[in-house]
């Protein structure tokens, strides 16, 4: 499950009340799920592959700061991003408090070092999109927009990486997605693997040159 191409957000919070009483493609219910840290794979063999645990990696250069600049409307950014209202207790809405000061803190230490990558760790749960549909919050958290693709390389981490994405009785977790500024965006030195490239129609069980 490897890749290296645009990748797209998908807005599973716009499910409503269907969360409470549906399932992805892999069958994990979505409340036992943090729904804002979650992603559809393109080609993902459901038998064997659910459940894995990606590192998605990004250039700092791909953080869009100024939405006017690069064409896309204020309400794409993450200033002004807001996640479609639902009104039941299992899935609150995600909030953006704070998160205007936390991503500029974040563009400052991205930029400090010309070889750093911004990545975060999501948990592989459904099928479609081209490449990866992630979760709109957490594509919104790492490129600072969530109308345009933008260019992403994904490869599978150890699963503890993800092990606070699941959500169920028998750990102490809060029930409700991650809000917006609490959405673990990590910098430092790429780990992807070498060779990667577009998986649109390939098998993508493991790095393909890109050549």
């Amino acid at each position: 499950m490897y890749g290296k191409q645009a990748i797209t957000p998908h807005d599973y919070q716009s499910l409503g009340e269907a969360l409470a009483l549906s399932a992805p493609s892999c069958g994990y219910p979505y409340v036992t799920l943090d729904i804002s840290r979650i992603t559809a794979v393109q080609l993902m063999s459901v038998g064997t592959e659910c459940g894995t645990c990606l590192r998605i990696e990004t250039s700092p250069s791909n953080y869009i700061e100024d939405g006017a600049t690069a064409g896309l409307p204020d309400v794409a950014m993450a200033t002004h991003f807001a996640a479609t209202t639902t009104d039941f207790p299992q899935l609150p809405t995600t909030s953006v408090a704070d998160y205007a000061v936390n991503r500029r803190s974040l563009q400052r230490r991205s930029g400090s070092d010309s070889d750093a990558v911004r990545y975060i760790y999501v948990l592989a749960v459904d099928t479609g999109g081209r490449g990866l549909d992630m979760a709109q919050v957490s594509f919104t958290a790492l490129f600072g927009q969530s109308l345009s693709p933008m260019e992403a390389a994904w490869f599978p981490v150890d699963a503890t990486y993800c092990d606070d994405i699941w959500r169920n009785s028998t750990k102490e977790q809060p029930k409700s997605p991650t809000s917006m500024g609490k959405i673990p965006i990590f910098t430092g030195q790429s780990e992807a693997p070498a060779g990667l490239g577009p998986v649109d129609g390939k098998d993508n069980n493991q790095p393909t040159s890109s050549a």
